[in-house]
């Protein structure tokens, strides 16, 4: 059982659209929720793409996004994480639990202004906050299936996605395996904790998996996803 003491915990999930991040994410705050005594809980965030992401989409649309304002953006994003958990460790019976859905990995390929080089100091505010980065990372059958064809009628296929990076489901797929291949480099590139965890593998193994990282008070080491990837299976 992971450890429930006043440890702050920061979690960032990363990864390909709808192979499910959003699904482990709630389901990781519920469990963890549901699961921790009343008298133990204290600050819970689960800072949605609403935050990570969306204050960039306007300017993303009408290609006024610039290197300055993207980096701006998550700076702010990573001072407030700073403070969140710096606020917690002055006080030992505090805890502060944080999960993240994408930040600077999925900046880097979109709006795509970044690239690593840009991000890099921002990974390594995280790394030292403690932070884990989690990639949910999926074959491309499974990237054909629910990424594209199962949200094909969605805002983010019909509005955002086609045309931009494709005009038929085949060149999507392959926008986006191209998309998880450089996850796979971020990935590896990061100063964080870190673990994959398979798409395919069962919703309540996911979630398990994701909460006990997230929260396992040893230092976590890559998991053998990592090696998978590099081996590029």
């Amino acid at each position: 059982m992971p450890d429930r003491g006043g440890t702050s915990r920061l979690l960032l999930v990363e990864g390909v659209p709808g192979l499910g991040k959003s699904t482990t994410i709630d389901g990781v705050v519920r469990r963890y929720v549901e699961t921790t005594s009343a008298e133990r809980i204290r600050t819970v965030v689960a800072l949605a793409q609403t935050h990570t992401y969306g204050p960039l989409a306007g300017r993303e649309d009408d290609s006024s996004l610039t290197k300055a304002d993207n980096l701006e953006h998550l700076d702010i994003v990573v001072r407030g994480l700073e403070w969140l958990i710096d606020g917690a460790g002055r006080q030992t019976r505090t805890k502060c639990v944080i999960v993240v859905d994408t930040l600077h990995l999925t900046h880097c390929l979109r709006p795509g202004v970044l690239d690593w080089h840009d991000v890099e100091p921002i990974d390594r505010r995280l790394a030292s906050l403690g932070a884990r980065l989690l990639l949910i990372d999926g074959a491309e059958e499974t990237i054909r299936q629910r990424t594209v064809l199962a949200r094909a009628g969605t805002e983010f296929i019909k509005g955002y996605a086609l045309g931009r990076f494709g005009n038929t489901p085949d060149a999507l797929v392959s926008h986006f395996v191209r998309e998880r291949d450089r996850f796979r480099v971020l990935f590896e590139a990061s100063a964080m904790v870190k673990r994959v965890i398979a798409a395919e593998i069962a919703r309540d193994e996911m979630i398990g998996s994701a909460l006990d990282f997230w929260l396992d008070p040893r230092d976590a080491v890559p998991s053998t996803g990592a090696a998978d990837i590099r081996a590029g299976r």
